[in-house]
């Protein structure tokens, strides 16, 4: 949930909350697209597949960010149809919202923290391809 992500006390420079964020939820370049997205289109209503459309991606890349960030409280998901649609969107929470704008703020406003940003994203990806690949050691 969202509480993970309170603020712990100052460090300089970017907002402790947004590394959280960064690291832990969206944890991918899509991850971050999607909250900058949702944060751009608050009222914004959707499933995978029409999100994946809005922002120009393959539904099977969009999907698990999605997820993600439904996990962590960062969105909400209605089912509709039966059960055959999931739809996604930013639930009502004055924190999840202030969070998203700290994100977007670091992101888009501050070219330093933007590119931290970035190192933290690859560095995430290289640990997680690093995770993922069999230890040539254990054959």
């Amino acid at each position: 949930m969202y509480n993970n992500y309170i603020h712990r006390g100052g460090v300089s420079g970017m907002d402790t909350r947004v590394r959280d964020f960064i690291v832990e939820v969206a944890r991918d370049v899509i991850g971050l697209d999607i909250a900058l997205f949702f944060q751009s289109n608050p009222a914004t209503f959707d499933t995978s597949a029409g999100l994946a459309l809005r922002l120009h991606r393959h539904h099977e890349e969009v999907q698990p960010a999605l997820e993600r960030l439904a996990e962590a409280g960062v969105l909400e998901v209605f089912t509709r149809g039966d059960g055959r649609y999931r739809c996604y969107t930013l639930p009502r929470d004055s924190q999840v919202w202030h969070l998203l704008c700290l994100v977007c703020e670091a992101y888009l406003d501050h070219p330093e923290a933007r590119k931290e940003i970035v190192r933290m994203l690859i560095r995430r990806h290289t640990e997680d391809r690093a995770r993922s690949q069999p230890d040539p050691t254990e054959e």
